[in-house]
């Protein structure tokens, strides 16, 4: 696996996160296990000290008007069996009777006569925990107060300190490693649908786009659902596709077999014989043809078009203005009369204006070819609501009953010689814009409006 797909990994990230987070917990535990551990050596040898020191203060006593010590041997066996100890007892008069004279407490007095005072501090080059207490003496002459102070090395405490935070470690590590161990089966777990549906869509063949069988996670539901609607769509279109080649190829077919005959015709006939009515014949299917093959393309590009163009705002006054300026050719094998209607106030929708303007040549085109005698109009209006580009001819138009099967592809009225696309490529356009293709007649008129919903 390279780098970039490592980088990819859902098991990866997974694991790497929570390592991440199981570090810095196993940091901020074993920090806590420390200060824990410490804390823990510290209050159980504090307690052997006080004791001990305890025990030293009862041995004292006075004898012949001087205080002196009988050393507890088991109490200072007991400190002295984990650190070295030491210790002095001072009587009421400041003299050291017993012990080291240099160990030094910075034990308050007061304090130290209600019980025992402990700290840290130093002692011949050694850290050491000081424990001092006070004991009255009941003698007249002496009268007052006796100071008994016992230090103690803080090795054992610190021994002990590391030895717990070490078995704190150890369990930390262990869990750690088998939350990691856990959760990389976890996912390994969680990833087999993933692995199923994979398997299931590179198990099909090519054609093969029914929604996904494997019932998906929770987690990823939406996701395969939205797969399933993209190859829903992407059926739909092939589909479509399918059905459009297949009927252009047999709408080809057609034109290109009469241009083959009226070719034969003409390359066995006379010279002179019928020769410039054949080559009428071979120039009108050769017409055909080119208009066919184009309105063909246009049909491709506005199904292609429909989901893949970007809306933009379109100037409906504009567009039909342009438009009609470019389908009406500049000569014309009749008079016909032309106009154009712009709305008052231009209205505006959201579309795509290339596959507009073929739907509205295309209306143009076959109003001039199939249609008009001798009247043409191109109206543009618009309502609180729509907004609709109309084409009128006073040609012999078709039943209105017959509408919607006309604006099907290669449906060609009862007299024409078209390919049966124009009325097809403008109702797609329409659908694509959420709007409509109807056909009326009127004031001796036959009507065919491209409307557009439009938003308030």
């Amino acid at each position: 696996m390279q780098r970039h797909d490592l980088l990819l990994s859902l098991r990866v990230r997974i694991i790497v996160v929570l390592s991440a987070v199981l570090g810095l917990g196993a940091v901020v535990l074993g920090v806590a296990a420390w200060h824990s551990a410490t804390i823990a050596a510290q209050q159980a040898y504090d307690r052997l000290l006080s004791g001990g020191t305890i025990q030293i203060a009862e041995n004292v006593y006075v004898q012949g008007g001087v205080v002196a010590l009988d050393p507890p041997v088991a109490a200072i066996a007991t400190l002295a069996a984990y650190d070295l100890v030491f210790y002095k007892v001072v009587d009421p008069r400041g003299v050291v009777v017993a012990g080291y004279d240099d160990l030094a407490s910075g034990a308050e007095p007061a304090a130290a006569r209600s019980g025992v005072v402990l700290e840290d501090g130093s002692f011949q080059g050694q850290d050491v925990r000081i424990a001092t207490v006070a004991r009255q003496i009941d003698d007249a002459r002496l009268g007052g107060w006796a100071t008994i102070v016992v230090a103690q090395t803080t090795d054992a405490r610190t021994a002990l300190a590391r030895d717990l935070t070490l078995k704190a470690l150890g369990v930390i590590a262990a869990m750690s490693v088998l939350a990691l161990l856990a959760t990389g089966f976890a996912v390994r777990l969680a990833l087999k649908p993933l692995t199923r549906i994979e398997l299931e869509i590179a198990g099909r063949r090519p054609d093969d786009l029914r929604p996904i069988q494997t019932e998906p996670p929770v987690e990823i539901r939406n996701l395969v659902h939205a797969i399933d609607d993209f190859m829903r769509r992407l059926s739909d279109r092939m589909a479509v596709m399918q059905r459009f080649i297949a009927d252009a190829a047999h709408q080809i077919r057609t034109p290109l077999a009469a241009l083959d005959a009226q070719v034969e015709i003409l390359s066995s006939a006379s010279p002179l014989k019928r020769r410039a009515e054949h080559i009428a014949r071979v120039r009108e299917r050769t017409t055909e043809l080119a208009r066919l093959t184009s309105q063909l393309l246009d049909h491709a590009m506005v199904i292609h078009r429909a989901d893949a163009a970007r809306a933009a705002p379109v100037d409906l006054n504009e567009l039909a203005k342009s438009v009609l300026a470019k389908a009406v050719p500049l000569s014309l094998p009749r008079e016909v009369d032309i106009s154009f209607m712009p709305a008052p106030s231009a209205p505006v929708i959201d579309g795509d204006a290339v596959s507009l303007r073929e739907a509205l040549a295309n209306l143009i085109d076959n109003a001039l070819v199939h249609g008009a005698h001798t009247r043409l109009s191109v109206t543009v209006s618009a309502d609180t609501g729509s907004a609709w580009i109309e084409v009128g001819d006073d040609g012999d138009g078709f039943p209105i009953e017959l509408a919607e099967t006309m604006t099907r592809p290669f449906e060609k009225g009862g007299h024409s010689r078209g390919s049966g696309l124009g009325l097809s490529i403008a109702a797609e356009v329409a659908r694509a814009h959420d709007g409509e293709l109807t056909v009326a007649r009127g004031s001796g008129l036959t009507l065919v409006r491209m409307s557009f919903f439009r938003p308030n």
